[in-house]
């Protein structure tokens, strides 16, 4: 069986992409699935968020994007819980994946996830806000999860990916599709939050998942921490189980995509 691919991208900052990543990552790999997270942030945050120091030298994204020849080693997390670090101080990635773009096309991330997927049940790319060459790479390698804050400016953003998307559409992958929709930061009692939901859902329908994922504290010290978003001690808050909600919500469709 061949992994389900799931790639986090928003072209903006604060969106919520990687609390995205790693709290499903954590989702998955608490109910025993075997799950591999690729950082594609130059940033290294969701390899921080997963308690993993990546040191240089080690191998990470640049190594598993461009030296296939190389041994496949990812760091682990834990039992079912495998992370490909980001490389801080390799500052030519997007550089070098341009250059192969340039003879093969968007396609570095793709041919990555496709010699390790019999590894995994799920791989979740975590991607840079920037619509840099890596991040063009992986949109073109799976089904996109959009993470929206819910802000109108962050809702204004969305045409841009969906431009992004429709030229890969056709080029290199006709297949790419933002799969959902994930409204995230959300506050009931502010009006912004509330006129942004619906911006969202006037602009892309059904694909705006029914979950949304609240303003907490929680969600950023889990972060900050290193620790499972479903660690005991965040317990009271109310952002560990709308992931797991939006995760629920989430997975049929991935599955009905992945067929």
């Amino acid at each position: 069986m061949t992994a389900r691919r799931l790639v986090v991208a928003m072209p903006k900052g604060g969106s919520g992409k990687t609390a995205t990543s790693v709290a499903f990552a954590w989702g998955l790999q608490r109910a025993g699935r075997r799950v591999l997270v690729v950082d594609l942030d130059s940033q290294g945050n969701a390899t921080a968020a997963l308690g993993v120091d990546a040191q240089p030298g080690a191998y990470g994204v640049l190594e598993f994007l461009l030296r296939p020849e190389l041994t496949f080693a990812p760091q682990h997390v834990c039992e079912g819980l495998d992370v490909v670090p980001a490389c801080p101080w390799a500052v030519g990635v997007d550089l070098e994946v341009q250059r192969a773009n340039q003879l093969t096309g968007p396609v570095a991330v793709q041919e990555a996830l496709d010699r390790v997927e019999d590894r995994y049940e799920f791989i979740l790319c975590d991607c840079a806000p920037s619509m840099g060459p890596v991040t063009y790479n992986a949109l073109a390698a799976g089904p996109i999860l959009a993470p929206v804050e819910t802000t109108r400016l962050a809702v204004s953003v969305l045409p841009e990916l969906g431009r992004v998307v429709q030229q890969l559409r056709r080029g290199v992958a006709p297949r790419a599709d933002v799969l959902a929709y994930l409204p995230t930061r959300f506050v009931e009692e502010q009006t912004e939050s509330r006129e942004a939901l619906r911006a969202l859902e006037g602009l892309v329908g059904d694909r705006a998942l029914r979950t949304r994922i609240p303003l907490a504290t929680a969600i950023a010290r889990s972060l900050a921490e290193g620790v499972p978003l479903y660690d005991a001690r965040y317990r009271p808050s109310k952002g560990p189980p709308a992931y797991l909600a939006a995760l629920d919500e989430l997975l049929p469709m991935l599955e009905a995509s992945h067929g």
